[in-house]
């Protein structure tokens, strides 16, 4: 049978294997743990190199870690390379770019943007460049500095979008290629206390899916050939009905260009939507996401399955997505400590 491998991530402690391996079956949706990888704390974010042989976890904790790993699923294998810091408390992204040679992160905490080059082997190289994010946003509590949640390369270009939750702000990066030097580009604001997080792009046509974790919307805009963005649309996350609290997490874009789908906390749904013709969003309703606090979720090539990561009840749930695009039935709980993240790798 086919199958596809995942790895997770998790706000485990040192002692715990936080990072794990498991095997997902594509007909039936079964998931099977197939190892575990212990030695780092709160491993909160993964991101897998290109050629598949290799990927970066981020240690999301004061004075955090970046930390490599050479992998080879089939033989169940997960070696550590090497380690930096991540130059900032609170490392919550990292990406490595199209072309392998780079490794981009932020720290929510620390509020810097970093960029750090990757050795042939997969080993990841001292610090090169780094931004200063400053500034603040109307919600007190949340919004006290700037707190750059993200960092998502521009398809096929050397641009990048860094959504700040604390500024809420998305910014636009040039990395020039042979240096590592990062350059501002452009910055769009969006609305007061809206705290941008993820955003995902569309396949095929010139559009950003932009998630607000503050106060639970979807933004839609356009982007230009030089990563400008221009607004198109905003759409709730959860109910006008709902009144309960609730903080919006991850958001992705099917990989055939026709549906979003968006995580909710608190609310603990998916809300799909189907893509127009003209990039904006028509609602298809929410389901829920078959645990509490689905903090992270992935797509499994071909579009027939999501994997989601529900931090606060220790689940990773299975859901079927039907023709209509929108994930209607949970088809297997595998319990697993503080999952956040959830990646495939291909």
């Amino acid at each position: 049978m086919a199958s596809s491998y995942l790895l997770t991530g998790s706000y485990s402690s040192e002692i715990e294997q936080g990072i794990k391996l498991w095997e997902f079956e594509d007909i039936t949706g079964e998931l099977t743990e197939l190892m575990g990888v212990a030695g780092i704390e709160r491993p909160s974010f993964i991101t897998v190199h290109p050629n598949g042989t290799s990927f970066i976890a981020a240690s999301e904790v004061d004075d955090g870690e970046l930390v490599s790993y050479w992998i080879h699923p089939a033989s169940k294998k997960i070696v550590e390379i090497n380690r930096q810091s991540s130059n900032g408390d609170h490392p919550a992204h990292v990406t490595i770019d199209e072309t392998g040679q780079w490794l981009l992160s932020v720290t929510y905490s620390g509020a810097t943007v970093n960029v750090h080059p990757l050795r042939a082997n997969g080993a990841i190289g001292e610090l090169v460049a780094s931004v200063q994010h400053e500034g603040s946003g109307p919600n007190a509590e949340r919004q006290d500095a700037a707190h750059p949640h993200s960092i998502i390369q521009v398809p096929g270009k050397n641009l990048f979008l860094v959504s700040d939750l604390g500024t809420d702000t998305i910014s636009t990066y040039k990395l020039d290629a042979n240096t590592g030097a990062l350059t501002l580009k452009y910055k769009v604001q969006t609305e007061g206390g809206a705290g941008p997080r993820h955003l995902s792009f569309h396949p095929a046509k010139p559009l950003v899916y932009s998630l607000n974790e503050i106060n639970s919307t979807l933004l839609v805009y356009k982007i230009s050939q030089e990563g400008e963005l221009d607004f198109l649309q905003l759409l709730p996350l959860v109910p006008d009905s709902y009144t309960g609290e609730n903080t919006s997490a991850e958001i992705a874009v099917s990989s055939d260009g026709l549906f979003v789908y968006a995580s909710n906390r608190g609310h603990n749904s998916i809300a799909s939507f189907a893509i127009q013709d003209n990039g904006t969003l028509e609602n298809i309703g929410l389901i829920v996401s078959g645990g509490e606090g689905p903090r992270h979720f992935a797509l499994i090539p071909g579009n027939v399955w999501m994997v989601v990561a529900n931090e606060n009840s220790h689940t990773l749930t299975v859901l079927k997505i039907v023709d209509s695009g929108a994930p209607c039935t949970v088809e297997n709980i595998v319990q697993t400590t503080a999952p956040v993240c959830v990646k495939v790798i291909t």
